[in-house]
């Protein structure tokens, strides 16, 4: 019996979801009757627990809370997630979704940079959550019908991780979609003047990083707003969910030539002068090119010089 009568002759995929470990807020393994793919979602701090020799397969896997994800992709997510456990930056995340070959099987690693390209488009378009990236997702230039056949990759693993609980890419929820709707607002103190070039020193103890990703960024707040210090990294990309002053302000800082490529980095430049914003927020979404706030602003995690003992 169901709740709900479907008029449609075309038999709907069983959704199955298995608790190997039993409980309800752990492990939970999920996959259906017509795919070739498998999600795995289980709390960031299992990620310490996990078998190595098992996990080393490849993947696309996303690390999320209710405000932000990061979609990566993998050739041993064993070990690819275990790195994440230790990054600081990663620290927001809750919940893990690993997308993976049905019985480790069918995924390869081309299908999990597709995945990883397909599934960060639409977190984007749908606008639910910020979306934290390193180095831009990859776009494969495929024959048709290897893209076709990914395509249906994209369409399961979409499924199963609504299934699963992940709701970065499609939720039901209106506070959610609220959310994506605000993305869209700019702060009345985001719209202020901002100086390029300033002379400036953070006072003692007053100097914070930004938590995002691996980008390295150092600022401080001052009198006048908040100073991102030269030396620090811009991201190259906006993501579509930022606000058009971002770009705006992008703008600004390559014809005041304040912006410097770095050797052998192609998603990132360098500011060569220090730059005082209106307010910690909108330097924070300047330097990253997202629709991040200024909490991503913290204390050092490595205030003083590592010493290493000759």
């Amino acid at each position: 019996m169901t709740l709900f009568s479907s008029e449609s002759s075309v038999q709907a995929a069983c959704t199955n979801v298995h608790r190997p470990m039993g409980g309800i807020e752990g492990l939970r393994e999920v996959h259906d009757d017509v795919g070739r793919l498998s999600v795995s979602a289980f709390p960031v701090a299992m990620i310490k627990d996990m078998s190595m020799s098992r996990a080393a397969v490849p993947a696309c896997y996303i690390l999320a809370d209710h405000a932000t994800a990061y979609i990566g992709e993998t050739g041993n997510v064993g070990r690819r997630l275990s790195d994440h456990y230790r990054d600081q930056s990663k620290a927001f995340a809750k919940e893990v979704y690993v997308v993976s070959g049905y019985q480790g099987g069918w995924l390869d690693t081309t299908a999990a940079l597709y995945l990883q390209y397909r599934f960060t488009k639409i977190a984007e378009q749908a606008g639910l959550v910020d979306i934290m990236k390193g180095v831009n997702p990859q776009v494969l230039e495929l024959p048709s019908h290897r893209r076709a056949a990914l395509d249906i990759f994209v369409e399961h693993g979409e499924r199963l991780l609504f299934d699963a609980g992940c709701r970065v890419l499609r939720s039901n929820f209106a506070g959610q979609r609220r959310a994506a709707a605000k993305a869209e607002t700019v702060e009345p103190d985001d719209t202020g003047p901002m100086q390029i070039g300033v002379v400036a020193t953070p006072p003692v103890g007053s100097e914070l990083e930004l938590a995002y990703g691996d980008l390295w960024a150092r600022g401080f707040p001052a009198v006048e707003g908040f100073v991102v210090m030269a030396g620090s990294e811009v991201r190259k990309a906006v993501n579509p969910s930022a606000p058009p002053i971002v770009a705006s302000r992008r703008d600004e800082l390559t014809e005041a030539e304040a912006l410097v490529p770095i050797p052998g980095v192609q998603d990132r430049e360098r500011l060569c002068v220090a730059v005082c914003f209106p307010s910690a927020a909108i330097a924070a979404k300047v330097v990253t090119g997202a629709h991040v706030d200024s909490n991503k602003w913290q204390a050092p995690r490595y205030p003083r010089p590592i010493l290493i003992a000759g």
